[in-house]
């Protein structure tokens, strides 16, 4: 899902859960999880369709606020 439609998408109340997980092959990156209303999953992406990651957990929960949401879930 890309950022900019994730934000438009959020901002209709779209998203039912937002999940953070560690990023497969480096457990020192996460990556954010969006389930929308209807049960589907996508993963966050950046405008060129390149999914999003960081370290930095600070950097992903303005992520999440940015798509209106309040919350979210992390797995570890």
């Amino acid at each position: 899902m890309l950022l900019d439609e994730a934000i438009t998408l959020g901002e209709q109340g779209t998203w039912h859960e937002v999940q953070v997980r560690p990023r497969p092959g480096s457990t020192a990156q996460w990556f954010v999880m969006l389930r929308d209303i209807h049960g589907k999953s996508f993963i966050l992406a950046d405008n060129e369709d390149n999914a999003i990651s960081s370290d930095d957990m600070n950097e992903i929960a303005q992520l999440v606020r940015s798509m209106g949401q309040k919350e979210f879930t992390v797995f570890v």
